[in-house]
C-alpha cells in the first residue's frame, strides 16, 4: 500500500468516529436513553468482535485475566464518559477535546518508563490547554452544556490513553486481535452494571432512536476494524493516531453542513464560535504532531 493510500486509512477512521458520535448523540436523545444505547453499544461491539477469538495464542492465565480486566475497566470508563459528554455536550467540543489521547499517551509511556519529559512536550501541553480555552469559548447551542463536554471528553482521552498503554504492554501475550476480542467482551460483561439504569428494555429500543443506533453501531465498529488495520497491519500507531485525531476537524464540519440531518443543533452557535472550535481542533492537531515528531 502506498503512503498516500495508508493515510487515507486512519483520515476515514476519524471521518466515521465522527460520523458515529453525531448518530449516537441522536440516539440517545430520540428516545434511546443515555445508559440503554452505551448498554447496546458495547454489547454490539462484544458481539462483533467475539469471533476473533479464534485468532491469536497464548492462555487465559491469571495473569492475563488481571490485564483484560483492568484494560476494559479503562475502556468501559472511557465509553460511559463520551456517552456523557455527548449527551449533555456538543460534538463539535467533546470530539476535538479527545485529542488529547494522544498527547497523554506520550506522558504516560514516558512517565511508565521513568525517563524525562522532552521539553518539546510541555510545548505540546501548553498548545492543548490554548486549544482547550478556543473550544470552551463562546456561545454554545441551545441544547449543549460546557462543563460535561470539556470535563467528559478530557476524561475519555485520559482513559483511552491508560488502554492504549495496556495494549502495548500486553496485547502481545494473547495476540493483538484476541486480546481485543477479550477486552470488548469484558466490556460487555462490565455493561451490565448499567441494566438498573437503563431508560427501557433493552430489547425494546424505540425505532424513532434505532434509525440513528443501527448505523452509530455500524459507525463505531467500522472506526475500531480501520484503526486496527493500521496499527496491526501497517505498523503506524504514530501517525494513525495523529491523522486518527482528524475526528475533531470533521466533526465540526459535519456538524455545521450536515448538523440538521441528525437533528443536531450545534451550528445555532454561531459562525465565530463554529470557527473558534475549528482553530482549537487545528491547533490540538499542532500539538500532537509535535508530540510524534
Amino acid at each position: 500500500m502506498t503512503p498516500a493510500l495508508a493515510a487515507c486509512v486512519p483520515l476515514t477512521a476519524g471521518l466515521v468516529y465522527a460520523l458515529s458520535a453525531l448518530y449516537i448523540k441522536q440516539a440517545t436523545v430520540e428516545g434511546g436513553g443515555l445508559w440503554r444505547v452505551n448498554f447496546l453499544i458495547n454489547w454490539g461491539q462484544a458481539v462483533f468482535m467475539a469471533p476473533l477469538l479464534l485468532l491469536g495464542h497464548g492462555p487465559l492465565d491469571p495473569t492475563t485475566l488481571w490485564h483484560i480486566l483492568l484494560t476494559s475497566l479503562l475502556f468501559f470508563a472511557g465509553q460511559v464518559s463520551v456517552f456523557v459528554a455527548l449527551r449533555f455536550g456538543d460534538v463539535s467540543i467533546v470530539t476535538p477535546v479527545m485529542g488529547l489521547k494522544v498527547v497523554m499517551v506520550a506522558a504516560m509511556v514516558t512517565v511508565f518508563a521513568q525517563e524525562k519529559l522532552p521539553s518539546i512536550w510541555w510545548v505540546a501541553a501548553a498548545i492543548s490547554t490554548a486549544a482547550t480555552f478556543l473550544l470552551g469559548s463562546g456561545k454554545r447551542s441551545t441544547n449543549g452544556s460546557l462543563f460535561p463536554a470539556l470535563l467528559g471528553g478530557a476524561i475519555a482521552a485520559a482513559a483511552f490513553s491508560g488502554v492504549d498503554v495496556c495494549f502495548q504492554m500486553w496485547a502481545d501475550r494473547m495476540g493483538v486481535w484476541r486480546f481485543s476480542a477479550c477486552v470488548c467482551i469484558a466490556m460487555g460483561l462490565w455493561s451490565l452494571a448499567l441494566l438498573p439504569f437503563l431508560e427501557g428494555p433493552w430489547w425494546r429500543l424505540p425505532k424513532s432512536a434505532q434509525r440513528a443506533f443501527w448505523p452509530g453501531l455500524s459507525a463505531t465498529i467500522g472506526q475500531i476494524v480501520l484503526m486496527a488495520y493500521c496499527v496491526v497491519q501497517l505498523k503506524g500507531a504514530a501517525w494513525s493516531n495523529l491523522l486518527y485525531s482528524s475526528r475533531g476537524v470533521w466533526s465540526i464540519v459535519l456538524v455545521w453542513f450536515a448538523g440538521p440531518a441528525f437533528g443536531n443543533s450545534e451550528r445555532e452557535a454561531g459562525g465565530n464560535a463554529m470557527v473558534r472550535r475549528l482553530a482549537g481542533a487545528v491547533l490540538m492537531l499542532a500539538a500532537i504532531a509535535l508530540v510524534l515528531k
